[in-house]
């Protein structure tokens, strides 16, 4: 009788035993599955932006300029919207290629050139967004912070590419016309400063304000 008792206890203190062992270990299951997952940024179209892998970067070597920018669009919008800074808080005399937002004034409209851009005002700068088919400088790939020379194949390539990102910024903004003189618009832009005069501006991103 006594056995038979001592037998019952032990079997149910190790019953109990196992029972917050399991519960132990299912507890340590999901919290590691939580502290695994991670929030993934989207697109403009809902879809999720992949970060590109190493093996991704090594490809670029063997790709045009015009499929690359394609493939790292969604990310160049992401990284532009993640690191602007706002341009009212660019300090005199500062020298830098970056992503900044801005809202201004647009003042004119202007195609007298081949370089077509919509002048803004804003934070005491005149900045001339290039809008046309012509695209000066490398505003945008020198303000991104995920691509460097070393990905690439030479220099030739890599000066390309600049040239395939700033086409496709414009391709996809809505294009100014004459009724925006005098409207305020909301602009995220890759620029360059150099000695207080904004340069090199190309809009990722423009909208006149209501819309």
């Amino acid at each position: 009788m006594y056995k038979s008792f001592v037998s019952k206890v032990c079997q149910l203190n190790l019953c109990q035993l196992n029972t917050r062992l399991l519960k132990t270990i299912l507890l340590s299951v999901v919290f590691a599955s939580l502290t695994a997952c991670h929030v993934v940024d989207l697109d403009e179209n809902g879809k999720p932006i992949i970060p590109m892998s190493a093996a991704d970067a090594a490809l670029f070597k063997n790709m045009t300029p015009e499929a690359i920018t394609e493939k790292i669009w969604p990310s160049v919008k992401q990284d532009a919207r993640d690191k602007a800074v706002e341009l009212s808080t660019v300090v005199e005399n500062a020298k830098l290629v970056s992503f900044v937002r801005f809202q201004g004034v647009v003042l004119k409209l202007d195609e007298s050139k081949l370089k077509k851009s919509l002048i803004v005002e804003s934070s005491g700068y005149q900045i001339a967004l290039q809008v046309g088919s012509i695209i000066k400088g490398n505003s945008i790939r020198d303000a991104m912070s995920f691509l460097s020379f070393d990905q690439f194949k030479n220099q030739i390539q890599f000066a390309r590419l600049s040239k395939a990102l700033n086409k496709q910024s414009i391709r996809q903004i809505t294009q100014p016309d004459a009724s925006w003189v005098g409207e305020t618009v909301d602009v995220l832009a890759a620029v360059t400063i150099t000695s207080n005069k904004v340069t090199h501006a190309v809009p990722l991103e423009i909208k006149k304000e209501g819309l």
